[in-house]
């Protein structure tokens, strides 16, 4: 065999446990690698490169046939197969003028070797090799890069295969990607993706499109059926129909139907089968979900084409690409998976035409399957893990509804607004605002939902945990700013809410709790203000308390600043109640006074009203 030196090389070279991270040290005379994270133990390893051993008349038809010495996925001279088709790839003694037929030849199979396949992943554990899976997928696009700087004109096309072997390496966040990976990986699809040809992909599977009712406005017309652009055959084609399809056919949801539409009679699911460890073997299991286990990488597949569709796409193909996300968003577990999920939503409605989902019946479809996220709560789910995925689905959902996250900051000059007009002026300004801020009906019993199923529940179940007491606060606030003077219904529970945080004599264990609570109040107190004199006293009593709790607390845990900030924005929200009242024609400052005489350390909260 004329590459048996240039493999042992390659061998010796692997045993030393070297990362390629820069396979381009494959290419040098000497190799001198300093001790890292993925070198050996000793200090320094001096080793010969396969490059000495690249035998002489070489042809791209040896290297065709190198590469079609690889086996198996995981077989044991992988690597050192891959290191020795790169390095003869770079060799001068390669021949020139290669064949491209034999280029894509080997751009398949070595597309077949870096697919990350992960091979011990199972239901209760996973033993995947990710450092082998890495080094393999790192060599592969090297290697991939390399074939293309041989073609003539610099025009090979890979095959369908192989591309969908190189998104998979697209982001850096997944265990079998590096982020030198990952680059490269998006430096190679950027000059293949929009040149491939629809001849080299894989041959989709059988598709009908579905039958769409009569203005639903996404009916389909003669011509329309085939994306205008390369990249977009290739994702609607190769990726969602020929590649993903099939992957996600087996665990699609019931909500949904194979062509996309969501099902008029949805079946629940069996009563013993609501998990990935019941009702059946872990084998099955695995082959009902192979996204999750073995093919884990068809999840960046679609994060990537989510990411590389535009609403032209989606208007003609949007039925490819709910079945995949629906099956996503009702995985339970793991958390990361869930994020993704809910990540990958939130591009496609942001994608998708006005009104489309909506008309199509999809988007109480899409709110049923995000909105239990926002149930993630302990002791069932971690605190750590229930504040990522509750910061991830919130949003999602305030997507949905379709306001905009605004700053929620008070300025001054909306203080003196408050001070200075009156009421009826500010009836009709706020009248205007509710216009301006209309929401359909649908869109009104989303936001009460979120209020009352999500966050209230969310709060009174998990008050004990102040970071999650924190979160609500500041998604609770952003509410109430979004809706407007709509957010008036939820005001008693908003002020028995704000007092509970506000008056717990530990609440200045954790000052950013504080501050959020106070912050939402400011909120409140500009929003809502036609209502809000009728709980001056309550909010009064709230203020109160919350100074004295931080004036006496000796042991204050956080910096002299983060405790001269509460106080200034106590102070700011007294100003903003003393401006309603005024407004409301009510005189404050006889409900003060008293409380001054008892308590003088409560003048500075005051000044505003001691002043008048």
């Amino acid at each position: 065999m004329i590459f048996e030196q240039l493999l042992e090389a390659a061998r010796k070279l692997d045993d030393a446990n070297l990362l390629p991270d820069i396979p381009e040290l494959l290419s040098q005379g000497q190799l001198a690698a300093e001790r890292g994270p993925f070198a050996a133990k000793s200090s320094c390893v001096v080793l010969t490169t396969p490059v000495t051993a690249v035998p002489d008349g070489l042809s791209i038809d040896h290297i065709r046939s190198l590469a079609a010495d690889i086996n198996t996925q995981d077989g044991p001279d992988t690597t050192a197969v891959l290191s020795a088709v790169y390095a003869a790839l770079r060799s001068s003694k390669l021949g020139t003028k290669p064949d491209r037929v034999a280029l894509e030849d080997v751009a398949l199979q070595i597309g077949q070797v870096m697919e990350p396949i992960c091979s011990g992943a199972t239901f209760d554990e996973d033993s995947t090799d990710y450092a082998s899976l890495s080094r393999n997928g790192l060599l592969g696009l090297h290697i991939l890069a390399s074939l293309s700087t041989l073609a003539p004109r610099g025009d090979l096309v890979l095959p369908t295969k192989t591309l969908l072997s190189v998104i998979a390496f697209t982001y850096s966040s997944d265990p079998w990607t590096t982020s030198s990976s990952s680059e490269l990986a998006q430096s190679l699809l950027s000059g293949h993706i929009a040149n491939i040809s629809p001849t080299q992909a894989v041959e989709p599977a059988p598709f009908v499109a579905p039958r769409l009712l009569r203005g639903s406005g996404a009916e389909r017309h003669p011509g329309e059926n085939t994306p205008s652009t390369g990249q977009g055959r290739f994702i609607a084609e190769d990726v969602l129909t020929g590649f993903l399809r099939p992957l996600f056919a087996k665990a699609r949801p019931t909500t949904v139907t194979v062509s996309g539409r969501p099902a008029a009679f949805p079946e629940p699911p069996p009563r013993y089968a609501q998990g990935d460890g019941f009702g059946g073997r872990e084998d099955d299991i695995t082959a009902l979900k192979p996204w999750k286990y073995a093919r884990r990488y068809a999840v960046t597949v679609f994060q990537w084409a989510m990411e590389n569709s535009d609403t032209d796409l989606l208007q003609q193909q949007w039925h490819l690409y709910t079945p995949i996300l629906l099956t996503l968003l009702d995985e339970p577990q793991p958390a990361s998976l869930k994020l993704r999920s809910i990540s990958i939503f939130r591009n496609f409605w942001r994608l998708c035409p006005e009104g489309l989902l909506s008309r199509t019946g999809l988007a109480d479809v899409f709110e049923q399957a995000v909105f239990p996220t926002v149930l993630s709560l302990p002791s069932l789910t971690p605190e750590a893990d229930s504040l990522t995925l509750l910061s991830a689905a919130y949003p999602a959902l305030f997507d949905m509804v379709g306001f905009e996250e605004s700053d929620p900051s008070l300025s001054e000059n909306e203080v003196g607004y408050i001070r200075s007009e009156g009421t009826n002026d500010m009836a009709v300004n706020d009248k205007h605002k509710l216009q301006t801020r209309g929401f359909t009906e649908a869109q009104r019993k989303l936001l009460d939902k979120i209020v009352r199923e999500g966050v209230m529940v969310g709060y009174h179940h998990a008050k004990d945990h102040i970071r999650l007491v924190d979160f609500f606060c500041q998604t609770l606030r952003r509410l109430v700013d979004g809706m407007g003077i709509l957010s008036v219904k939820y005001l008693k529970d908003i002020i028995s809410m704000i007092s509970e945080i506000l008056v717990n004599p530990f609440g200045t264990k954790y000052p950013p709790a504080l501050l959020s609570a106070i912050f939402l109040l400011q909120s409140v107190l500009q929003t809502c203000w036609p209502r809000v004199p009728h709980y001056c006293n309550e909010i009064i009593k709230i203020t109160m308390v919350a100074w004295l709790n931080i004036e006496d607390d000796d042991d204050f845990s956080s910096s002299k600043s983060t405790k001269t900030e509460l106080k200034q924005q106590l102070i700011k929200a007294v100003d903003m109640l003393s401006a309603v009242t005024e407004a409301a024609k009510l005189d404050m400052s006889d409900r003060v006074r008293p409380l001054l005489a008892k308590e003088p350390q409560l003048r500075p909260l005051f000044t505003c009203c001691e002043a008048k």
